[in-house]
């Protein structure tokens, strides 16, 4: 099958060009010189071609969009079509009717208002028979025209002897209107008795002197030009006429001012680029021409003409709100924002029935309906509305518990003790909280300074003790509510138990975790804790026998011991958990002096039996690190140091000062003698007062004493031992003088 031969209408692609070749075919009487314009709806551009005489025509190069296509030829209807291109190839046929014809002629005559025949006016003659218009739904009288001579007469034959509307168009002049019942029309000039003054502002508020200004006078549809004179703009519209005045500029969206009803001179300031929906190609006029008008192209130059739209009412809530199923809710007797702002319209100049495109009200619990009404520059309207719902209801927050031991066991409902801290997951389920328009949030605080939100909650509680839940259900109008449940949450991690300690020098500094025999030594738990956050309870253990409570004690160690003496910490918490821990400390032995015996003498080295002899010895300190405090006895004993007490005497006083300073020191006892070979023991400290470094504080001498009876050999014999001892005791004492620096 061959389409080319069986279609009406014929297309040819160029797929890479995206443009569109289209034929067709028109039906009629006569199909040959019918003129078919189009117009392009989008970009306005048009292109006449006419019919072969088999009614063929054809266009070339066509781009995709929607077209209105308008077929008119003398002695013909004219009929108005629209495409969409490429869905609407190959194009359908179009049909014409033969238009009404008769055997009358007529001649109208046009003349200005001094009596002066015009002559190059356009001349409309319209029947009652109908045809189509450029404008969708819009008819006019079948129409024919002519242009009349320097006699000012336009003569028309074959027409019907029907009355004919007639309708004249001339430069310089208002569109005249008649009928053929009087053929001769009056044309008015044009004048100063309505003259608009237009000036156009850019957007900085200069005025522009090359802008494009012209007006439609919407009584009689025809579009008159401005005369410009330097940056001013004028216009010349009838008394009473509705007239819609245009600014166009080719840096700026364009701006239109409707005039309602022209009385008098006037002064418009038209600002441009003021309306962002505004079009540089198109104008838009407020309703269809009409009284002929409507035969005319919609065109004005290169633009193309259309109706407007009108306004895109649009309104917005500024406030915060919460939007369920379209309708916003708030809390009863709340305010909402509202804007119009967003709302558009290619002819600008909108206006709000709030009085502006802002508005403010406030509501009572319940349901309400809020509505803008803007109305454009033209007068058209568009409303827009939403629905604001009041909720004064608050909701009802509820919640329960469930415990799992680990991840794949089950559930049970918590009883207030199966919950153990750091193991157990509790499930909170808060989905039987209500409200009558819809709840919005669930706000979790499981009083152990953690949160979470939604309806079902998993949660670990890391320490023991009663933690408040609280649940706040939060519904789409802001309303709240509350549910607290106190948990109760098992402590299993016992404490952790720590000390230090401490003692104070000399200089009142604290020696770190040291401590010296005879001083305070202060010790601090106040570092062990435990995740309970309850109060602890510490037990100590001194390891000399000594024990005690409390997170800071102090204690005094006397002496000391090989490896220390070992302190143990008991730290118990709430729960009757406990920790221990130990450290063994050897506290610092302190420095004391060192008494000693230097020499000691005997008044007579030879008595005899009966005499009384003065025992002399001498007292010595090392006291260069430590001094003896108190006063102290010096004892001499005959034999032993158990044995018979001679006497005693005391270093005190200026003794005692002496004996700190290094100073030897002399005492005396005395002692009645008996014969025989006596050892006289001295003795430093006797009762011990004092604590020294070294407990070695005798000294020893041996005495003869003669007996009236004694033999010389006997008497050789003891002064051979005397001498011996006494030499070994002097010896001795020296040696220990010179160590310590006698």
């Amino acid at each position: 099958m061959l389409l080319s031969g069986a279609l009406l209408g014929l297309i040819s692609e160029e797929s890479s060009a995206a443009e569109y070749d289209a034929v067709g075919f028109i039906s009629s009487t006569d199909s040959s010189g019918v003129s078919v314009t189009y117009i392009n709806q989008a970009t306005g551009s048009t292109q006449t071609v006419t019919s072969q005489e088999d009614g063929s025509y054809s266009f070339e190069d066509l781009v995709d969009g929607e077209y209105s296509v308008r077929y008119s030829k003398a002695g013909s209807l004219s009929v108005l079509d629209t495409w969409s291109i490429p869905s609407d190839l190959p194009l359908a046929e179009v049909s014409m009717s033969d238009a009404p014809s008769g055997a009358t002629s007529v001649t109208v005559n046009v003349k200005d208002g001094e009596g002066a025949d015009v002559s190059g006016a356009t001349v409309y003659l319209m029947s009652g028979v109908s045809e189509d218009s450029w404008w969708e739904d819009v008819s006019v009288g079948y129409t024919v025209s002519n242009a009349t001579g320097v006699d000012g007469n336009a003569g028309f034959d074959s027409l019907t002897v029907d009355q004919y509307d007639i309708r004249v168009e001339a430069a310089g002049y208002a569109t005249g209107f008649g009928d053929t019942s009087d053929t001769n029309i009056v044309m008015n000039a044009l004048d100063e008795t309505n003259k608009q003054t237009v000036r156009v502002f850019d957007p900085s508020g200069s005025p522009l002197g090359d802008a494009t200004v012209f007006m439609y006078d919407a009584t009689s549809s025809t579009w008159y030009d401005a005369t410009k004179v330097g940056y001013t703009y004028y216009l010349h519209p009838t008394t009473s006429s509705e007239v819609y005045v245009y600014a166009y500029h080719e840096d700026y969206t364009p701006s239109v001012k409707k005039i309602a009803s022209v009385s008098g001179t006037d002064t418009h300031n038209v600002n441009i680029d003021t309306n962002s929906a505004a079009h540089d190609d198109l104008i838009y006029i407020s309703e269809a021409p009409s009284n002929g008008g409507q035969s005319m192209e919609p065109l004005s130059g290169d633009r193309m003409v259309k109706l407007n739209p009108g306004p895109t009412a649009s309104m917005s809530v500024t406030t915060d709100t919460t939007e369920m199923d379209g309708s916003h809710v708030i809390a009863a007797d709340g305010s909402v924002n509202f804007s119009a702002s967003s709302s558009t319209s290619p002819v600008g100049g909108l206006t709000y029935s709030w009085g502006s495109e802002t508005f403010t009200n406030t509501y009572a619990a319940g349901e309400h309906t809020e509505s803008v009404t803007v109305t454009d520059e033209f007068g058209a309207q568009d409303t827009a509305s939403i629905t604001i719902i009041a909720d004064g209801d608050d909701p009802v927050a509820a919640f329960t518990a469930i415990v799992k031991t680990n991840a794949g066991s089950e559930s049970m409902a918590y009883n207030g003790t199966n919950l153990d801290e750091d193991s157990n997951t509790v499930v909170f389920n808060a989905s039987t909280s209500s409200d009558s328009v819809g709840i919005a949030s669930y706000s979790w605080n499981f009083g152990d300074e953690s949160s979470d939100s939604g309806s079902v909650v998993n949660h670990i509680f890391d320490n023991p003790g009663a933690h408040d839940v609280v649940l706040t259900v939060t519904d789409t109008a802001g309303n709240s509510d509350t549910e607290t449940m106190s948990v109760m949450v098992n402590d299993a991690t016992p404490p952790s138990a720590a000390f230090t300690w401490y003692y104070l020098n000399e200089t009142g500094s604290e020696i770190i975790e040291k401590s010296m025999e005879g001083e305070v030594t202060y010790f601090n738990a106040s570092s062990s804790s435990d995740n309970s956050g309850d109060d602890l309870s510490y037990a100590w253990d001194f390891g000399d026998g000594s024990e005690a409570t409390g997170a800071t004690p102090e204690h005094t160690f006397n002496g000391t011991i090989e490896d220390g003496f070992n302190v143990v910490l008991t730290v118990t918490d709430s729960s009757d958990m406990s920790d221990v821990i130990s450290y063994k400390i050897e506290p610092a032995l302190k420095a004391r002096p060192d008494i000693y015996m230097v020499s000691m003498s005997f008044s007579n080295d030879n008595p005899t039996e009966g005499d009384v002899v003065t025992l002399d010895a001498t007292v010595k300190c090392l006291c260069e690190d430590a001094q003896a405090d108190s006063a102290f006895e010096v004892a001499f004993y005959l034999d032993s140091l158990e044995g018979t007490l001679i006497g005693t005497a005391m270093i005190d006083g200026a003794d005692l000062e002496s004996i700190n300073n290094g100073t030897n020191v002399n005492v005396t006892a005395t002692w009645t003698a008996i014969s025989g070979a006596q050892t006289i023991f001295a003795t430093a400290d006797s009762n011990d007062i004092i604590d020294e470094s070294i407990e070695k504080n005798e000294i020893s001498k041996v005495i003869t004493v003669s007996a009236s009876d004694d033999s010389s050999d006997v008497t050789s014999m003891t002064m051979i031992i005397v001498v011996v001892l006494a030499a070994f005791g002097t010896v001795a004492y020296i040696y220990r003088d010179s160590l310590f620096g006698n």
